[in-house]
């Protein structure tokens, strides 16, 4: 049962915004159209999660989507888990990884190399990732008084044209990098497993509340983080048909110079625009 929806972060929405309305030829804008790229491809490789998570069926597990948690008493510090899943013996912290290419799990060096079109780049070694992320969880559990439950960790990679060769320097940390389509009989193997810890319903009740509580979706200053100036941005209200800036008001309804269109509450979207 999905205790916690996926929803588009924040910060994806806010570059989304920004570059809908940033003047053209901003110098900023390639950069904001790379990060774009690469946050929302994380999106959908974490969206496309959820065709495999459809088979875990029944109301033996619980599933939190994007959980980002405390790490301390003052709220100064956070960790993040892409997918956190929860039985009563046992819980899993799922990193997602929606990379196409050829990919090489390096984990001497801490990183994935990726060759691409006669490109190469390198990431972060999402196991050592998660495996962070574990460290953090335990410490959380305890702090929140809940009982040791076994923590499991896996890497998911959801793109099904990526090629992955492993470095034997993993040794068996190379069965945590798995694809989308065994994510679900992994989960089922660690379920037919007695670890001799078990929550009753209670538990799991209160700490799917507790963990929905101390969730905390990071609010970035994308603007500042640019340099953007308020000046750079086009204001007004958009064409919600053509996206023309801005609307011009006529006798209580808004009016596009571009295609003639007239709408009474266009105005409805640049309310939620301003906001974020």
């Amino acid at each position: 049962m999905i205790k916690k929806q996926r929803t588009k972060p924040l910060k994806l929405l806010k570059i989304e915004l920004i570059l809908s309305h940033l003047l053209p030829n901003h110098n900023k804008r390639n950069d904001l159209d790379n990060e774009y790229a690469k946050l929302n491809a994380g999106f959908k490789g974490e969206e496309s999660l959820d065709y495999y998570l459809a088979d875990l069926k029944g109301e033996s597990f619980s599933i939190f989507h994007d959980l980002r948690l405390p790490r301390d008493k003052d709220r100064n510090y956070f960790f993040q888990i892409d997918c956190l899943v929860i039985h009563h013996r046992f819980c899993v912290l799922i990193e997602v990884k929606n990379l196409i290419g050829d990919l090489y799990f390096d984990h001497q060096y801490d990183q994935i190399k990726r060759s691409r079109n006669g490109i190469e780049e390198t990431f972060s070694d999402p196991v050592n990732q998660v495996a962070i992320q574990k460290n953090y969880l335990t410490k959380w559990l305890e702090a929140n008084n809940f009982p040791a439950l076994p923590l499991k960790t896996l890497v998911v990679i959801t793109n099904p044209k990526s090629y992955i060769t492993i470095s034997p320097k993993y040794g068996r940390n190379a069965q945590k990098i798995i694809r989308g389509k065994y994510l679900v009989s992994k989960i089922m193997e660690y379920q037919q497993k007695n670890n001799g810890i078990e929550l009753s319903n209670k538990e799991i009740k209160k700490l799917s509340s507790i963990l929905i509580k101390q969730h905390s979706e990071h609010n970035s200053d994308i603007l500042k983080r640019y340099k953007i100036q308020p000046e750079d941005i086009q204001t007004g209200v958009t064409c919600p048909k053509c996206g023309e800036i801005p609307m011009i008001r006529r006798y209580g309804y808004w009016f596009c110079s571009k295609c003639s269109l007239k709408s009474k509450d266009a105005h409805i979207q640049a309310i939620k625009e301003y906001a974020l």
